[in-house]
């Protein structure tokens, strides 16, 4: 094991080691990821081959590792869009990123060789070669490009020829997949970035002129790939094939039995000047006989029918009600109300059971054990409260939060509570003893919600700036940011598999992302007020959203199809849970509490 702290003398470890054993410093990334053996190192970065600690099939991976951890907003931006560009079959897949002293990359290891090594070892690329690496390649750039991505490091040690399952030796009647790798120097093409100059990215000997200069185009991708296969023809580098006192490049006299129509394509191709150049990747792909590649047509999306769910109990409350939980059985739920009364409900007949007095200050939040043994509150007096659910007794009140208690939250094996506040931090308590375990720093605005993972591993959080926060509550380390909300995150979620993470905003969005990369999956609006609640479904196929707008929807998580809205509060509506086997419970500053069944549909 390698460590990841570039300043550390002697950065090798044995494998099992969790913190360095010389500096200190924690050798896993997000406890799962370590670097095995250093690849390679430039100046703003290095390379590594890591393993996956979860992973028994295939635990390779490549770690890349920024020095200068500069613009944080756009190495987050940067995250979100390669993972979904790793859609592409010939560029690898992004598993995860992370935000510490500097910044890192963990991304598909992609199994096979690449051009370099190809020419290396079996000799220089004859036509049909150069034919099937520029119709592979460009067809890849006509794809990056139309999503506004410009690589910047084309060369052949960034294409490999992807080893298959049915071709572990590269060879059969299709030629093996080339793949596109170290997107570590890819550029955003926006019209006000082109426009700017930048700084020097990229290698060198396959730069456009332009590039060198920091002004990189869509164009400066198709020279380098235009100089990449002048290397795999000659098997000359470029510096040593481009004469710089005349500024032509030296090429066709070292090659034989190449067509002057290819000839003239790669003359083209790697023009000096942009105004000779070609400037898209569908014009070289036109030039060669081939057909531009037209966009995957979207997945048939199987038809989900809608959902009809009715109001069966209508509950009048004193005061309005800003939060709700549900008890593990669905027989009964909570809710805390602007009184700063913490009630419990019995679900089938409407009724309430107990009132509980403690707090001196709005309920911000209530949550019940999932063992069923304690019910906690939080409240805008700073404080938290514990309660015996079966006596009602309270039995400890918690202190230690500077500011109004905005979330609180059990870990599945009901000894954690975690509690947010709008004093910026999150704390984690011991559920028996009441103890601090810890303390959660990072948020730059209040939080204002939190969401747990089935396993107790990992910890979403949302704040006021409209950032989301990816934790491991076992480290308590912070091992992502999120951004791309408008304004305050009132509310997130973690499936099952915390793969994805749901938040609902201000901003009226409720966006579903890649936990790990941050890539968007769904995007989906259609709240005409801010969102103020999620809730997950126990199958978790759907989940429910409520708003200010008065109405909840119940989404598909997977299509992100809206399947149903509810209508029926008269009023913002603030909270909503999920009974198991009984529907859900939704509750506002109508001051209702409505449950909710859903029809199911009679032939």
């Amino acid at each position: 094991m390698y460590c990841l702290n570039p300043h550390c003398s002697k950065p090798q470890n044995p494998e099992n080691s969790v913190f360095c054993q010389h500096c200190g410093q924690r050798a896993r990334l997000g406890d799962r990821y370590i670097a095995y053996q250093p690849l390679s190192q430039g100046g703003s970065s290095r390379t590594f081959l890591g393993l996956d600690l979860q992973k028994i099939v295939s635990p390779r991976c490549i770690i890349k590792q920024f020095f200068n951890a500069g613009n944080e907003e756009a190495f987050r931006q940067q995250a979100a869009r390669l993972s979904e560009l790793g859609q592409h079959p010939q560029i690898p897949d992004l598993y995860a990123y992370f935000e510490r002293e500097q910044q890192f990359l963990v991304q598909e290891f992609v199994v096979g060789r690449s051009l370099l090594q190809q020419l290396q070892e079996e000799g220089t690329f004859d036509e049909a070669q150069i034919r099937d690496v520029l119709a592979q390649v460009l067809s890849l750039l006509d794809f990056l490009h139309q999503h506004q991505v410009i690589h910047r490091d084309i060369k052949p040690a960034n294409l490999i020829q992807r080893r298959s399952s049915s071709s572990p030796s590269g060879t059969g009647q299709n030629p093996p997949l080339i793949a596109l790798v170290d997107f570590g120097a890819m550029k955003y093409a926006t019209e006000s970035s082109l426009a700017q100059t930048g700084t020097l990215i990229g290698s060198a000997e396959y730069a456009a002129p332009e590039q060198l200069l920091g002004k990189a185009t869509f164009a400066s991708d198709l020279y380098s790939l235009g100089v990449t296969c002048l290397h795999l023809l000659t098997g000359l580098r470029p510096f040593d094939l481009f004469d710089s006192v005349a500024g032509v490049w030296r090429w066709q006299s070292v090659v034989v039995g190449v067509s002057q129509d290819l000839i003239a394509i790669l003359e083209r191709l790697t023009a000096l000047d942009l105004s000779d150049r070609y400037s898209k990747a569908s014009d070289v792909l036109h030039d060669l006989g081939l057909p531009r590649p037209k966009p995957s047509p979207p997945a048939p999306m199987a038809s989900i029918p809608r959902q009809r769910w009715e109001c069966v109990t209508t509950i009048a409350t004193t005061t309005e009600v800003n939060t709700l939980a549900a008890t593990p059985d669905g027989r009964l739920f909570l809710s805390g109300d602007n009184d700063g009364l913490v009630k419990l409900w019995d679900c089938e007949r409407g009724e309430e059971l107990w009132s509980l007095t403690g707090h001196e200050h709005i309920i911000t939040s209530v949550a019940v054990s999932p063992d069923g043994r304690f019910i906690v509150s939080g409240s805008l007096d700073y404080t938290v409260n514990l309660w015996d659910l079966k006596t009602a007794k309270l039995l400890m009140t918690l202190f230690g939060h500077q500011d109004g208690v905005t979330r609180v939250a059990i870990t599945p094996d009901s000894k954690t509570l975690v509690s947010s506040s709008r004093d910026k931090t999150i704390r984690l308590w011991n559920l028996q003893t009441g103890q601090l375990r810890g303390c959660l720093v990072g948020h730059q605005s209040s939080v204002e919600a939190i969401a747990l993972d089935d396993h107790g591993q990992l910890l979403a959080s949302g704040d006021a700036g409209g950032a989301v926060k990816i934790w491991h509550l076992g480290t308590q380390e912070l091992l992502r940011t999120l951004s791309g909300h408008a304004a305050k995150v009132s509310a997130v979620a973690l499936t099952a598999d915390a793969q994805t993470v749901i938040s609902g905003s201000w901003d009226m969005a409720l966006k579903l992302r890649d936990a790990n990369a941050g890539g968007v999956k769904h995007n989906l609006t259609g709240h005409r007020l801010p969102i103020t609640a999620i809730a997950l479904s126990p199958d978790g196929q759907t989940v429910a959203t409520a708003s200010h707008d008065h109405t909840l929807r119940i989404w598909d998580l997977h299509s992100g199809q809206c399947l149903s809205t509810l209508e029926g509060h008269t009023a913002g509506v603030e909270a909503v849970v999920f009974l198991p086997h009984r529907g859900l419970v939704s509750g506002g500053r109508d001051r209702s509490i409505r449950l909710w069944r859903r029809v199911e549909h009679q032939d």
